[in-house]
This record gives C-alpha cells, structure tokens and sequence, in this order.
C-alpha cells in the first residue's frame, strides 16, 4: 500500500499553465467548492512550483470534501 502524501513531499506532474513537466509539491490550501460559496479551508493539494497552480487532489483529499459536501 502507498503511503499517504503530506505536506512538503515533492513530485513531478504536468502543469497546464506552465506547459511542460515541472517539480511540484504538496501543500495545504484553501479551495472554493464548484457552485457553491463554500470554501474549504486545510485541504492538502498538489501545487506547481513555477506559477503555483493547483494541479491534483491526492486521494486522502476527497474523503474530506465528501464529509464537507453532506453537511450542505
């Protein structure tokens, strides 16, 4: 089994905004949910290094967003 990303671990993923492959990190961020005024605030996240893009949520990620949205 994987173990679970934290924040500061390091990895590499296309960035969309920069065009290229870049060296990302994991870091913990406030993010809007779609359609909705809701923001979530502690989310840990996959962010480009360059233009500081969100790039991916980690899967540990998700389980916090599903709780967030049964409350609505």
């Amino acid at each position: 089994m994987e173990a679970p990303w934290k924040a500061g671990d390091t990895a590499s993923a296309h960035c969309p905004h920069c065009g290229d492959i870049v060296a990302a990190r994991y870091a913990l961020r406030a993010l809007r949910m779609p359609r909705s005024r809701l923001r979530v605030r502690d989310v840990l996240v996959e962010v480009c290094n360059g233009c500081e893009a969100v790039l991916n949520l980690p899967r540990q990620s998700m389980a916090q967003l599903r709780e967030i949205g049964v409350g609505k």
